[in-house]
Parts: C-alpha cells; sequence; structure tokens
C-alpha cells in the first residue's frame, strides 16, 4: 500500500498576530486570513477555511478586496480572491442531525431537506489546523477523522512564484477507511479595482466555451474565444451559468485556464490548473465577474490526490 506520509508536507505551529498572513517580494504582496473558529475573518460553512484572502496587491491595485455590500463572517461569500469549495462528502449516508464531512471546514451536522450550501451549518468538530509562513509562502494544514471511516490530512500552500504570479498548491491525503470522493472549484473573486462590470470587462479561455444561461441575458454572451458583455451591469443584476465547457467536448476533459481583463485600466489576471477541468461555472454581479471551474477527486484510502493552480497578474 502506498505510504502518504511521504507525501505529506511538513508544516509547524505559529502565533499569527492579528491573524493576518503576509508575504511579498519587490512587486507583489499577498496579505491571508489566518482560520480560527473564534475570531477568523471568514467562519462560514461553505468555502475552505484556509487561503482566504485580504489582498493581492500588484502595482497600485488590490486585486482581492471586499465585494460585498454588507459584511458577517458568518457569511457563506464573505470571502475575497480566489476561494475554494469541496463538495460535501458523506451526505447520502447521513440523516438530518447526522454528521456529514466538508473538506476545508471540518464535520458538519445535516439539515432536514436538500443540502443548500448558502446556508450555515453547524460545525460538530472543526479538525486540527496548523501553520507555516515562510517569506515567500504560506502553508496551511487541515485534518479531520471521523468515527463513520472519513479521514483526511489536507495541506494547501499560497506561495510567490514571480514578481508578478503565484501558486495554490493542494495535497489531499485519504487517511481513513473509505474513499473520498467529490469536487472542488475556486470561485475566483477577482475585483480589479471594483470598476463596473460591463463591456470593458473581458473573458478569455483557450477553447469555444458553450452553455446554458439561467436566463436570455440581453446584456452578456459567448464569444468565439470567451465571454463578453453589452452593456453596463446595474446593481441587483446577475448573471450566471452553471454549465460552462468547450463546445462539442461535453462537461469533462476541457482545458483549465482563463485570462480575465479590465479594458479601462489595463489590469487582468490569467490563470491555468494542473488538472483539467469537469465543468465550470460563470457568474457576475455589478463589480465581480467569476469563473468557477471545477476539478474532480476519487482518492481511495491511503492514497494523495495534488494539483496547482497558476495565477499571473498582467
Amino acid at each position: 500500500m502506498h505510504d502518504p506520509s511521504s507525501d505529506r508536507i511538513a508544516y509547524k505551529s505559529i502565533d499569527v498576530r492579528n491573524h493576518m498572513l503576509k508575504i511579498s517580494n519587490d512587486t507583489l504582496k499577498i496579505t491571508l486570513h489566518a482560520p480560527d473558529g473564534e475570531k477568523g475573518y471568514y467562519r462560514g460553512t461553505r468555502f475552505d477555511w484556509a487561503g482566504v484572502f485580504s489582498e493581492i496587491g500588484y502595482r497600485g491595485c488590490n486585486y482581492a478586496e471586499p465585494w460585498f455590500e454588507a459584511y458577517s463572517p458568518l457569511m457563506h461569500d464573505a470571502v475575497c480572491g480566489p476561494a475554494e469549495e469541496f463538495s460535501p462528502i458523506g451526505l447520502e449516508d447521513s440523516s438530518a442531525g447526522e454528521p456529514f464531512l466538508k473538506i476545508g471546514v471540518g464535520v458538519l451536522r445535516k439539515m432536514e431537506g436538500e443540502y443548500d450550501r448558502f446556508k450555515l451549518h453547524e460545525i460538530l468538530d472543526p479538525g486540527q489546523r496548523s501553520l507555516y509562513v515562510e517569506e515567500d509562502s504560506v502553508t496551511f494544514g487541515h485534518s479531520v477523522s471521523m468515527s463513520s471511516g472519513y479521514g483526511y490530512e489536507y495541506v494547501k500552500k499560497v506561495s510567490l512564484t514571480g514578481p508578478d504570479s503565484f501558486r495554490i498548491s493542494h495535497k489531499l491525503v485519504n487517511t481513513g477507511s473509505r474513499i473520498l470522493k467529490g469536487d472542488v472549484y475556486n470561485h475566483n473573486f477577482f475585483t480589479m479595482g471594483l470598476l463596473e462590470t460591463g463591456a470593458s470587462r473581458q473573458l478569455d479561455f483557450p477553447f469555444r466555451p458553450e452553455g446554458d444561461w439561467r436566463a436570455e441575458y440581453s446584456e452578456v454572451d459567448f464569444t468565439e474565444d470567451g465571454i463578453r458583455f453589452t452593456r453596463t451591469l446595474q446593481k441587483g443584476e446577475s448573471v450566471f451559468t452553471g454549465n460552462l465547457h468547450e463546445a462539442g467536448k461535453g462537461l469533462e476533459g476541457s482545458p483549465n485556464a482563463f485570462v480575465l481583463r479590465e479594458q479601462q485600466t489595463g489590469r487582468g489576471v490569467s490563470s491555468r490548473c494542473s488538472e483539467p477541468m469537469i465543468k465550470s461555472v460563470f457568474w457576475s454581479n455589478h463589480r465581480i465577474a467569476c469563473i468557477e471551474p471545477y476539478v474532480g477527486f476519487d482518492v481511495c484510502p491511503g492514497d494523495v490526490f495534488g494539483f496547482d493552480i497558476d495565477y499571473s497578474l498582467l
């Protein structure tokens, strides 16, 4: 059997002042919030608590500003910059009131009715967390073990890779006796200076996209290689497609890469993931335009799943 200990990243606990983690070079500064169940900036149960961004500062612009109108640490979407969510595990085996697993958050109590990611769930076991901070990287560790047989050690590392680039690395070790199967996506809440979302906001892919829009929008459409807006979105307006993919190829195996640009300022972000996407979601409101590529995982006991996402600021 594969020895998962050989794949684990060594990390240690440290004291964190003001719950802020800062790494920088001459041109790029990244500030992250430390996970904390009592005082943490984000304590919702939707997104992974590791790697919650406060700042991606590059050449006078913060690419990860608060985009929401109001804030509470318990809001499901009070996150900025690249934010990741794992699908729930063990829901089908549990009844209302019983536990299920949310990687990056912990063991949650199942509610009555259909699972709703936007609701705040009770955390039964937050697991164990550790941090290791270096000059150019922050490594988050999270481990959870359930009596039902699910268990993992998850390591997420945010590191500077150049004067205008950074990487988010993931390593998931199955330490339990049951398979960990699901998906994870990055929501990419890049604010681009908080300019209004409109015709100057452009999203490009290395393929011709297609998908089903939630409504018959007149303000947005697919092009040969991306998504374009025809007018500025007003406060309260949003657009959405839940099955964006490469035209003619179905939902699985599309290249996992994009370029988001704001033509008014010339700023932008390019991204490439080491794993192909199984599907993607696109959502936008009047402040942000978010591409959400999904990656699938199927990790047997004792095995390891890992992937990297590389970002460059333009």
